[in-house]
């Protein structure tokens, strides 16, 4: 076929689509396939001045230029394929993948979204939001374990502290055998704990989804429901904020309102009134999740 030699810029001949060198100016290129819409990049300008063995083979070279070649191979495929980091996370690998999907939710969230809409790997719960959704629920468990323990160290303190309320706690201090199941609820064994971490992830993702998807048909949008469960996989990242204690609680919710916003409106093709509206349903149905959780 005729291409452009991405160096010199004449035009020349090669029988196929990968590395070569241009027949005119001698550098090392990469020609791309057009049917995937990559582009011809410049591997080596002046591979032969570089040669220490005049009759270096082709094959040679290649292995010299091999980590050069891998490098612009994978900014290629960042280029020319659709979808987020970290759909890329077999090119990229596991930290870069992880690490350009969270700069791109905290930097450039809408063009996060459009690109998670428009991937063409949809799997179903990405493992990036299994990870964070974790990572939340054990520092969330923690502070939460920490500051009941601390205030009541013992079934004793928590019985005497609810009595104190009167009236208020009439429904708990009907029988001792409720305000003691309610007592190890708050104060889990080990094996229940470890229960809890292992499903808390998935529940939370899954319930997430469900609120947005049904959100989403509420408001007239037809969009598919795999989508909010890769929304709702990506948004678990803002649960990392939870390592830090009441503020970054606050913070976490902030972010994680924002993130429902831009994604409402990417994925739904909202207005911002109308992402606002679903942003406050999002936020109204979670609490009452949160409340009949707590009942």
């Amino acid at each position: 076929m005729i291409t452009e030699c991405p160096n010199c810029s004449k035009a020349i001949s090669v029988a196929k689509c990968g590395l070569t060198k241009c027949p005119k100016c001698r550098a090392l290129v990469f020609i791309g396939d057009p049917l995937k819409d990559e582009v011809n990049t410049v591997i080596d300008p002046t591979p032969e001045h570089k040669e220490t063995d005049a009759g270096m083979s082709f094959e040679s070279k290649y292995d010299a230029n091999l980590k050069k070649v891998k490098f612009v191979l994978k900014k290629i495929t960042l280029m020319t394929d659709s979808g987020t980091p970290w759909d890329l996370v077999s090119h990229l690998g596991f930290a870069e993948a992880f690490f350009l999907t969270t700069k791109e939710l905290v930097f450039t969230p809408e063009l996060f979204f459009y690109k998670m809409k428009t991937s063409k790997k949809l799997s179903f719960l990405p493992l990036y939001g299994v990870i964070t959704a974790f990572a939340a629920s054990l520092f969330q468990m923690f502070w939460a374990l920490k500051f009941f323990r601390t205030a009541f160290p013992d079934f004793a303190s928590f019985k005497h502290t609810i009595s104190s309320f009167g009236t208020a706690a009439l429904p708990l201090m009907k029988d001792e055998a409720t305000l003691k199941a309610v007592f190890d609820m708050m104060n889990p064994d080990a094996t229940m704990l470890a229960m809890q971490l292992l499903v808390a992830p998935f529940m939370t993702i899954v319930f997430t989804a469900f609120i947005l998807h049904m959100g989403s048909m509420i408001l007239g949008a037809n969009t598919r429901l795999i989508h909010f469960y890769r929304m709702s996989s990506f948004i678990m990242v803002t649960g990392l904020l939870n390592i830090i204690p009441v503020f970054g609680n606050i913070a976490s919710f902030v972010w994680r309102a924002f993130l429902v916003y831009k994604g409402g409106k990417v994925l739904n093709g909202f207005t911002g009134n109308k992402a606002a509206i679903y942003l406050v349903f999002y936020i109204f149905v979670d609490f009452l999740f949160i409340v009949l959780g707590m009942l």
